[in-house]
């Protein structure tokens, strides 16, 4: 039976939807890429900005990571850079309550979103990976979290609040939001690189978008590695997710995911996804 949610918890949750007023300036763009973490950011960002580059006839990023894509799909508050490109943006944030009212979305034209999720074990076993050296916590005291989100960039509480907020606009405007799973997007990247272009109304070329399916192989990123970006992003860790998430692991995971979690957003949150293969170069040319 699950238990109620730790004050704590709550207590960010409610300050989240109540002073992120950073949705009032998404009505200015075309589309909005919003992701969790740990969930092919880097990777759809990339692919779908060369698509653009080589759609309207401008230079490709130089790297995969965040500013290289940046001139192609901002931030909110970034000016635009290529005039002839259509306005789109990201983020990682979790939106105001008033993003749940309809004479408010209506009121501040909010654009369409693609919202881009990871099973939750993925992302967890993803992040702990890549900054476990920065964490220094054991893996099960990982999983037990912070309720006050204070001590991780995301755990289980972070995901928690993030698919909550999100889920919530999903089932009550679900034409406006295009979920994207990344174990999906890893089976058939070309499909889902049609469908954000589809949900967003923009036309890319067919070459361009093949163009952008081989520039997304593990092996043609390897070349794209910005200098100056944050480290192992194409990190790869050893364990499974079976291996991962077993015993006190699982348990953990499974209480917190009972108590926290509104929205399964398509998945079975209870058992590891299938696995998740991204593309080699011969496959994207396929």
């Amino acid at each position: 039976m699950p238990h109620s949610p730790p004050k704590a918890f709550l207590a960010k949750d409610r300050k989240e939807r109540w002073t992120n007023f950073s949705v009032l300036r998404h009505g200015a763009f075309d589309g909005f890429f919003v992701s969790s973490k740990n969930s092919g950011t880097h990777w759809m960002l990339y692919m779908f900005s060369v698509a653009l580059a080589d759609t309207y006839g401008i230079q490709r990023p130089a790297y995969f990571s965040e500013n290289a894509t940046r001139p192609y799909i901002g931030f909110a508050t970034d000016a635009p850079v290529f005039g002839q490109l259509p306005r789109l943006a990201k983020s990682h944030s979790i939106p105001h309550q008033m993003a749940s009212w309809p004479w408010a979305r209506k009121a501040a034209k909010l654009p369409p979103y693609v919202l881009c999720v990871r099973h939750p074990m993925g992302i967890l076993a993803s992040h702990y990976a890549k900054w476990q050296d920065d964490i220094q916590v054991s893996w099960l005291d990982y999983l037990r979290g912070d309720p006050a989100g204070k001590q991780f960039r995301c755990d289980l509480y972070w995901i928690a609040r993030f698919w909550n907020r999100w889920g919530d606009i999903h089932a009550a405007f679900p034409g406006e939001v295009r979920v994207l799973q990344y174990e999906a997007t890893s089976a058939n990247p070309r499909a889902a690189l049609h469908a954000m272009a589809q949900h967003w109304g923009v036309t890319l070329k067919p070459e361009a978008i093949l163009a952008a399916l081989e520039a997304g192989t593990k092996e043609a990123m390897a070349t794209r590695v910005d200098p100056a970006a944050e480290p192992n992003v194409l990190q790869n860790r050893r364990e499974t997710l079976d291996e991962l998430f077993t015993g006190e692991a699982m348990e953990i995971y499974a209480e917190r995911v009972r108590d926290l979690v509104r929205h399964d957003l398509g998945y079975d949150l209870f058992s590891p996804p299938v696995s998740e293969v991204r593309p080699s170069a011969l496959q994207a040319r396929t």
